[in-house]
């Protein structure tokens, strides 16, 4: 039965979908006159006082190191000085690298393993179990991931759906990545590693912007934002976008019928009522075509957030939001419709002058309702999940400005294992403002998805008494700045992991398989990292990674393919990142990757590919030419689909 709730995939979008590309532009090039025409007319605020992009690619390295993250400690702290191997991709890293989507953006934060699966799916995340049991799809459940502070994993397999995850890159701030177990501020699925996607707000976004871009293997992808203020405490704006992608090829050169298509909107509103309080509220609507085949997606969110400060180092937040999404896939028989409501309550304050301490507690409800199929279903078919959650860190300063410990845990309520903590203990020495060196253990557990413990099928099942997978991990890093020019950081770990999921022989009736948790390992790897001045006009970012993961069956039962189907991750990594700004408002940037071969079903060899951007930069208008995948015709990255090499044009406008 077809789904009652908001579809943008109607008659008039199909149409224009099918339009020729000729057609298509033409109707937007006709919009983008008609919005020139009526920019007499309007009257834009300027926006509020903040780095722009033209500021921050004249920092110094020790500035952008006294950038502030959150991610770590839900409270600001400067890059240099947390104890946790965090990157902060900003908005200029983005803009002059040819992303065009999210996971694209993703690939430049080096602690990450970001793999393209397809036009629309992808394998992204940290310290490896890239898992696989499908060619072209991932079910990585170890990352937990954000938006604007709205969790975007499914419980329907514990992962992301990557392919309906969009924002408005230029409208982007900076996304931060945390390698290693965050459980004990964020939850659950922080066992690896946490993505926190952060959009500027609306006080910095003002005026009008459009951009399109036309290419190869991207389409074309029109963005419009318009933002405004109603007066000098409340500020708005509202975007749209759509992006059409052509399909991949298979291995044996037949194309894959996966082109996609979508299209996105929303707002967000910032109000400051008074100098102490701030309050958002945003919300986004999607819609979209992932294939050829009859499968279509939507999906709306809203979310509101109250910040309250009562002195400079004591504040509390209460969020709220809800989210919907919308999944018809018939040709894999998936149909599934999910309603999330959370509620997430935080308060920061000092003891005495030695503590900063912090506390929280959380509530989601997830209503899941997946339509059964002869070939896959669960049991029961409709299941609303509960989870609630409560911590409290306390960072101690032992010696003031020098070494700083921090002890916390998290205590987590869900509906298949009952009660589960994930304590940690982080600690820091400053020995002076340009070296900081740290140390840290935590426990971390990733609680059971629907696929775990409710599958029905022909083939896989599951047991009865599912676990939580575990995690032990063991952190030091180093983080220094030796001159105002160069910054480098390294983080070396070891992660004991106890309860994985395996795939076993069933030796019961039923199906033939069942998922159960008899695989145990441990991975150890390094991240490095770099940012370099080489002159006020070029600068240079890149990392390394190296991963070794190990696993072994702790039963007979289990299946062989069971290595593989939880970790498919390259054990050698590098990315380069190259941004040169040239006389005459022009700026060459070029982004260099070499991943090595990824063990898996479907062989997947090593590769090198580079990406390079020509921009033309003239006031508020900026044009460029974009290469990506330039070094082959195509090569594959993630199962059986190969990603071609592709060039699109890309026009910006900002007034």
């Amino acid at each position: 039965m077809k789904s009652k709730g908001y579809n943008l995939t109607n008659r008039n979008m199909a149409v224009t979908a099918a339009a020729s590309p000729p057609l298509r532009s033409l109707h937007r090039w006709l919009f983008f006159v008609l919005i020139l025409i009526t920019l007499p007319r309007l009257t834009y605020a300027q926006p509020g006082k903040r780095l722009s992009p033209e500021d921050l690619k004249k920092l110094s390295v020790e500035e952008l190191m006294n950038l502030e993250v959150t991610s770590v400690s839900k409270a600001p702290e400067k890059l240099s000085e947390v104890a946790s191997a965090v990157q902060v991709v900003t908005n200029e890293d983005v803009v002059r690298s040819t992303a065009t989507r999210l996971p694209e953006a993703l690939r430049l934060a080096t602690n990450l393993q970001v793999a393209q699966s397809n036009a629309h799916d992808w394998a992204v995340t940290a310290r490896g179990f890239n898992g696989a049991p499908l060619s072209s799809n991932t079910l990585a459940n170890k990352l937990l991931v954000m938006i604007d502070g709205r969790t975007i994993y499914t419980p329907l397999f514990g992962g992301v759906f990557w392919g309906v995850q969009n924002v408005m890159l230029e409208d982007l701030d900076r996304i931060e990545v945390v390698s290693g177990p965050g459980g004990t501020l964020w939850g659950a699925n922080a066992v690896n590693g946490v993505i926190n996607i952060m959009s500027k707000s609306a006080r910095e976004t003002q005026g009008l912007l459009f951009s399109e871009s036309i290419g190869t293997f991207l389409q074309d992808q029109i963005s419009l934002r318009y933002g405004a203020q109603v007066d000098s405490k409340l500020f708005f704006r509202v975007y749209g976008q759509r992006i059409d992608h052509n399909p991949t090829r298979r291995l044996n050169g037949d194309e894959s019928n996966d082109e996609w298509h979508m299209t996105q909107g929303g707002f967000r509103m910032d109000y400051y009522p008074t100098s102490k309080n701030t309050f958002t509220l945003q919300g986004d609507i999607y819609g979209g075509k992932t294939d050829s085949a009859v499968s279509d997606l939507n999906g709306q969110n809203v979310l509101a957030r109250w910040t309250h400060l009562f002195t400079d180092q004591s504040d509390i937040t209460l969020q709220v939001y809800y989210d919907r999404t919308y999944r018809n896939q018939e040709a894999s028989g998936l149909f599934d419709v999910l309603n999330t409501y959370d509620a997430d309550f935080q308060h920061h304050f000092p003891v005495r002058k030695r503590h900063k301490v912090l506390w929280g507690i959380g509530y989601r409800i997830m209503d899941d309702n997946f339509r059964s199929t002869p070939g896959l279903s669960f049991s029961p078919s409709r299941r609303t999940l509960d989870l609630f959650n409560g911590f409290i860190q306390d960072q101690i300063s032992l010696i003031p400005r020098q070494l700083e410990l921090t002890l916390g845990t998290k205590l987590i309520h869900n509906d298949y294992t009952g009660f589960e903590w994930q304590p940690s203990a982080r600690i820091a020495w400053l020995p002076n403002q340009r070296n900081t060196l740290w140390a840290a253990v935590s426990r971390a557990v990733k609680t059971p998805s629907r696929l775990d413990a409710e599958i029905i099928s022909p083939v896989l099942g599951s047991v009865q008494d599912f676990r939580s997978e575990k995690v032990t991990a063991y952190e030091l890093g180093y983080r220094m700045t030796p001159t105002n020019k160069v910054s480098l950081s390294l983080a070396v770990f070891h992660n004991n992991y106890d309860h994985v999921r395996s795939i076993d022989t069933n030796l019961n009736s039923g199906p033939f398989f069942v998922f159960d948790n008899n695989l145990d390992g441990s991975s150890s790897g390094i991240e490095f990292s770099a940012n370099v001045f080489l002159r006020n006009w070029w600068r240079i970012r890149g990392g390394y990674t190296f991963l070794r993961t190990k696993l072994s069956p702790s039963a007979p039962q289990v299946l062989p393919a069971s290595v593989l189907v939880e970790a498919q991750d390259p054990r050698n990594q590098i990315l380069l990142q190259s941004n040169m700004d040239l006389p005459k408002g022009f700026q060459l940037d070029l982004v260099g990757r070499y991943v090595d071969l990824v063990p898996s079903t479907i062989a997947v060899a090593s590769f090198i590919t580079l990406n390079a951007r020509i921009a033309w930069v003239y006031k508020r208008f900026t044009f460029s030419i974009n290469g990506r995948n330039l070094l082959q015709e195509r090569h594959t990255e993630f199962g059986n689909r190969q990603i071609p090499r592709s060039i699109y044009q890309k026009i910006t406008l900002r007034l």
